[in-house]
């Protein structure tokens, strides 16, 4: 105790003396002010210490504390004490991949991404799995706010040819596809990981609500930015609608095989107020694509968006 106290005012003396050597190199009252400045911090630093140090309270040694985790069950653990836990499995077994990627994506959902890409990386260079892969997409697109950069889609495409029935890679290489205008390749990634999922599977449900909702949007790609300057004179709306969905039906009644197109001329029916229409076209859409699956389980999820239901073309 009095050997530890000792050492405590030894460091107080020297960081006393360094924050004070300006002062000492001075002469005259300058010196003496430095030396007064040193006695008083190192007093304050040991005067600190006695009054919040606890040299006699028992530590907590390394070995100890982690041999209680790894005996306790998993689910019984707090979040920081998991951490540790998959940390201290890292540090004995370098080639953990299962330790490494929970690890990795306890870090990611925690605001680390670029520690959780590290430790994802590493287990990806000792087995190159699917589930590698899309954890490593996730974690770029977490730390780009949710954006499927190109490093993120490399990813997603590595883990898409590993495993083709993974439903997370095949979305997400359909949002990018979605983002870049190619609707047909989205819709093509889409439609085609619903039909390899079961009917009450929830990623299903949840993959064909959220493409069904995309792919019915409008695209603006031929609105005429010209005809909508200040001043310019103002074309009627409605009949810009109505010529717009004219000219889309004609283009599916010459290219049917549009999953897209009929998902957007049914929702531009339901914005017309015409459910009857809007039913229509997605039977038509359903007789168009009456042998893929995927494209009728995104026709399906319109409808029942809309609570429409199904009628023969």
């Amino acid at each position: 105790m009095i050997a530890f106290t000792l050492i405590c005012l030894a460091l107080g003396v020297l960081a006393a003396v360094h924050l004070a050597r300006p002062l000492l190199r001075e002469g005259g009252p300058g010196r003496l002010i430095g030396v007064a400045a040193g006695a008083v911090l190192a007093l304050g630093a040991l005067a600190a210490y006695a009054v919040n140090g606890m040299p006699d309270a028992p530590g907590a040694p390394y070995e100890p504390r982690m041999a209680a985790l790894r005996a306790a069950a998993p689910a019984t653990l707090s979040p920081v004490e998991q951490e540790e836990w998959l940390r201290d499995a890292v540090r004995r077994d370098a080639r953990d991949v299962e330790a490494r990627r929970l690890l990795g994506r306890y870090l990611a959902a925690t605001e680390r991404e670029l520690e959780a890409i590290a430790h994802i990386e590493h287990a990806l260079r000792v087995s190159p799995e699917a589930r590698l892969f899309n954890d490593l997409g996730q974690a770029i697109m977490t730390l780009n706010q949710g954006t499927v950069t190109p490093e993120a889609e490399r990813a997603f495409r590595a883990a898409h040819a590993e495993d083709p029935a993974m439903p997370e890679p095949a979305f997400f290489l359909g949002a990018a596809a979605y983002e870049a205008g190619d609707r047909s390749q989205a819709a093509s990634y889409w439609g085609a990981i619903i039909a390899r999922l079961d009917e009450d599977d929830p990623y299903r449900m949840i993959i064909a609500s959220r493409a069904a909702d995309l792919l019915s949007r409008p695209s603006m790609g031929g609105a005429d930015p010209a005809a909508m300057t200040e001043g310019a004179e103002r074309p009627d709306i409605e009949a810009m609608i109505a010529g717009m969905i004219d000219g889309l039906e004609q283009r599916l009644a010459d290219e049917p095989a549009d999953v897209s197109g009929w998902l957007t001329l049914a929702r531009a029916r339901m914005m017309q107020d015409d459910p009857g229409a809007a039913s229509t076209a997605l039977a038509r859409g359903r007789a168009a694509f009456h042998d893929d699956p995927g494209a009728r389980a995104l026709l399906a999820a319109l409808a029942e968006a809309f609570e429409l239901e199904e009628t023969d073309a």
